[in-house]
């Protein structure tokens, strides 16, 4: 180590310890949560993850369109003013499959599928917060499993883990993403030129971030790309349209526009577009308007003679494009649509500078095309170590796994047995 790392380092400890200590208390209900919007959102860029998903007008959307009606407690940690760390959490009672069918409470993030990803709000001294978080929520009742969904792997929210286990806690895991992203490529710095006219006939101009990406694809998939796109633009002008969500009344006709889209493929045909489900609408609605207030919207269609054939929903967040979103009309299927406002995407985060594309979601063929990098998520469980929850824990993580993993080798034998050819008898 460095004399001057050394130096920072034990400036930086001299600046902790002269700071006030760690302090842990419970709000609760959904007024006290709302209260906390503004030291929350300061609190989130000064620490580790700085992601949309965990601002506060986020949360607040799921809490609001999703469990308006269940049980919300907070647990904040503060040093003096300054917060620190908060973890909300939504008791949900039950009693199925997922419980060994025995009656748990459960204090979970408020967190699904449309979620995209989980995690704690962790301010500047967020990390050094956790081991007194855990320890108000390891000595308080009323809960017998405390749970995270999909959380990302590397995220310092594990240490929550290790703090549940050294107490004798049963943890469990279940990794539920594989979550596509492309990393961008580097912006490369401008240099000086002397002679301007020289320079431009002796060395061709570098290629932008956006030819660079696509030069990693596939041939054949970068080929295809562009020969839809030729055989698009046959049939129409093609233009990539972008609704910023400042006049509120453009705002909710693009979401309308993109509902329908959404509803009009396979999703509205298996009851699981946005539109046909209130809660959906409310969630989507909600976190876009908020989103354009900040200006970080990011709602996009691919207009084909003027007319909306694909859109996508995204929030631009600290240098990063997530998309949340995508649909398309399936009349257009085989000219890619998709694929085609994909690429708009990723080549319009090229230009403003972006260093990630985060695809969200699970892993699914399309997204793979684009080459992209995996991010795995899962989810954390921590049991309460009374007889019940041991019971429940040994049974989801360890004899479920077994007997799963026995029934499908047990398949596996018998396909594999169909499938063999019959021997031939000898005739003597």
């Amino acid at each position: 180590m460095s004399v001057a790392v050394a130096v920072r380092e034990g400036r930086g400890a001299l600046e902790r310890a002269a700071e006030p200590p760690i302090s842990v208390e419970m709000v609760e209900g959904r007024e006290a949560f709302n209260a906390l919007e503004k030291e929350w959102n300061a609190a989130l860029p000064r620490g580790p993850r700085d992601e949309p998903m965990l601002r506060h007008e986020w949360v607040r959307a799921w809490i609001e369109n999703f469990a308006s009606a269940a049980p919300l407690r907070t647990f904040l940690a503060r040093t003096g003013r300054e917060l620190q760390a908060a973890v909300p959490l939504i008791e949900v009672r039950e009693r199925s499959a997922d419980t060994c069918f025995l009656p748990m409470t459960t204090w979970a993030m408020p967190h699904n599928d449309h979620s995209q990803r989980g995690g704690v709000l962790l301010g500047r001294r967020g990390e050094e917060a956790l081991p007194a978080l855990w320890d108000k929520l390891a000595g308080l009742p009323g809960w017998d499993r405390l749970r995270v969904r999909d959380l990302p792997h590397g995220a310092p929210e594990w240490k929550l883990r290790d703090l549940a286990e050294s107490a004798g806690f049963p943890c469990g895991l279940w990794t539920s993403l594989r979550s596509p992203y492309l990393t961008l490529p580097s912006i490369e710095p401008k240099v000086a030129v002397v002679d301007a006219k020289a320079s431009a006939s002796r060395k061709p101009q570098a290629a932008s971030r956006y030819e660079v990406v696509e030069s990693r694809l596939d041939s054949k998939f970068r080929q295809n790309l562009r020969r839809r796109r030729r055989r698009l633009a046959e049939q129409g002008e093609v233009k990539y349209a972008l609704v910023g969500g400042k006049d509120a009344k453009e705002l909710d006709c693009a979401l309308a526009d993109f509902f329908v889209i959404e509803a009009s493929g396979w999703k509205g045909r298996n009851g699981t577009a946005i539109a046909q489900r209130p809660e959906l609408v409310g969630f989507y609605a909600q976190m876009a308007r908020d989103a354009a207030r900040r200006g970080a919207l990011a709602l996009g269609f691919l207009e084909l003679a003027g007319r909306r054939i694909a859109g996508h929903v995204s929030v631009v967040h600290a240098g990063r494009h997530y998309l949340l979103k995508l649909a398309y009309d399936e009349s257009f299927h085989e000219l890619s649509p998709g694929q085609q406002l994909t690429s708009e995407m990723i080549r319009d985060a090229c230009e403003r500078g972006l260093s990630e594309f985060d695809f969200l979601g699970p892993c699914m063929d399309w997204k793979l095309d684009w080459e992209p990098a995996l991010r795995t998520h899962s989810w954390l469980t921590i049991f309460r170590p009374t007889r019940r929850g041991r019971l429940v824990h040994e049974a989801r993580y360890t004899a479920w796994p077994v007997a799963r993993a026995l029934l499908s080798r047990g398949r596996q034998l018998m396909m594999s047995r169909k499938s063999a050819p019959a021997r031939k008898e000898d005739d003597g």
